[in-house]
């Protein structure tokens, strides 16, 4: 039997366990807290989950732990598809790609690669990348801006090394596949435009987001631009691909569709280069014809018998229950199977 949970009513297994102590939370100012009332009673106390700790199990109200593929099933779902190997391509064809940035420079390369194919092969006209100096990047002499115009003006852009760019910077300089491995540090030089050009992608078909430092300043600031955008251009952005990691899509769907509302269509594109390092996963994305359900199936798989991705959907669930404290998404709900014991 299927029972529905929402998000609040879930045990994450380091939850600040003074939860209930009310004088406790109103007195501590750094702690997100979201009320959980039946009726005009408060039933519970809800705090930001630390996702920088290991997240070791998430309960129902009656003790009984998900199983990863429940966590698959809520985190990643049956939105799995390859936009970039769909056959259907005249229908997934959307005005821009949005690549959320990411503090990991790999990654942020990964899902750059994975917008350039969409851009290659039609699916877009336009890219933006998006992302800021991450907060867990401070450094001395790093600049942490407060408008757009300080950005640009800021003296320390011309002196900042590497690896203290923006992920919007990586996002756009980032090498073509063949030269991935490549070191990174013989391209700091490199101009933004003088790489576009040359890997044929038209300059004026580039934006940049360089402001944000969480998935909802990375939908509210892009929204900002659009807006821009259209006042200046007359042109409207439509519809719009997400492009970023599988156990990133949804929650980063619910927070662009919340900022954005009807404005745009918006679906996502997960970027797969993390995922060819299996055989199983490889041979379906390099198949002469893409597999959707299969690439599914094996992915679900993977994900619910290696120890590190089956932590990943742990912490995705942390993820989800930040932002829905802080008004980011409506409350989700997450579906469970009872198990039969008697087998």
């Amino acid at each position: 039997m299927q029972k529905t949970f929402k998000l609040s009513q879930l045990i994450i297994d380091n939850e600040d366990p003074n939860y209930i102590d009310e004088e406790r939370l109103k007195a501590d100012k750094d702690k997100k807290i979201k009320e959980i009332k039946n009726g005009d009673k408060v039933i519970r106390h809800l705090t930001w989950i630390d996702n920088s700790k290991d997240i070791k199990s998430v309960t129902t109200p009656d003790g009984r732990e998900l199983t990863p593929e429940e966590l698959f099933d809520f985190v990643i779902g049956n939105n799995i598809t390859d936009l970039a190997k769909s056959e259907n391509k005249s229908e997934n064809k959307a005005d821009i790609a949005i690549v959320l940035g990411n503090i990991g420079l790999p990654t942020t390369r990964e899902r750059a690669i994975k917008a350039f194919e969409l851009y290659k092969l039609g699916l877009v006209k336009k890219i933006i990348f998006t992302g800021g100096i991450g907060k867990d990047r401070d450094k001395k002499d790093i600049m942490h801006p407060e408008s757009l115009e300080d950005y640009m003006s800021n003296e320390l852009i011309e002196r900042q090394e590497w690896n203290e760019r923006t992920e919007a910077d990586w996002g756009a300089e980032t090498l073509v596949k063949e030269q991935f491995e490549e070191n990174y540090q013989e391209h700091t030089k490199k101009l933004t435009d003088k790489f576009l050009e040359n890997v044929g992608i038209n300059l004026e078909d580039i934006l940049i987001e360089a402001m944000s430092t969480t998935t909802q300043e990375n939908a509210e600031f892009c929204k900002n631009i659009f807006d821009s955008e259209e006042i200046e251009t007359g042109s409207q952005i439509k519809t719009a691909i997400l492009v970023t990691t599988c156990t990133h899509g949804n929650r980063a769907t619910r927070q662009f569709k919340k900022v954005f509302g009807d404005k745009i269509k918006l679906t996502w594109c997960p970027s797969t280069l993390d995922l060819e390092q299996y055989d199983s996963l490889k041979a379906i994305l390099n198949a002469p014809k893409f597999d959707e359900i299969a690439f599914r199936h094996e992915l679900k798989r993977i994900y619910c018998t290696e120890p590190k991705l089956t932590q990943m959907l742990r912490e995705e669930i942390g993820h989800n229950r930040n932002v829905f404290i802080r008004d980011e998404i409506d409350e989700p709900e997450i579906t469970t199977v009872d198990r039969d014991m008697s087998r």
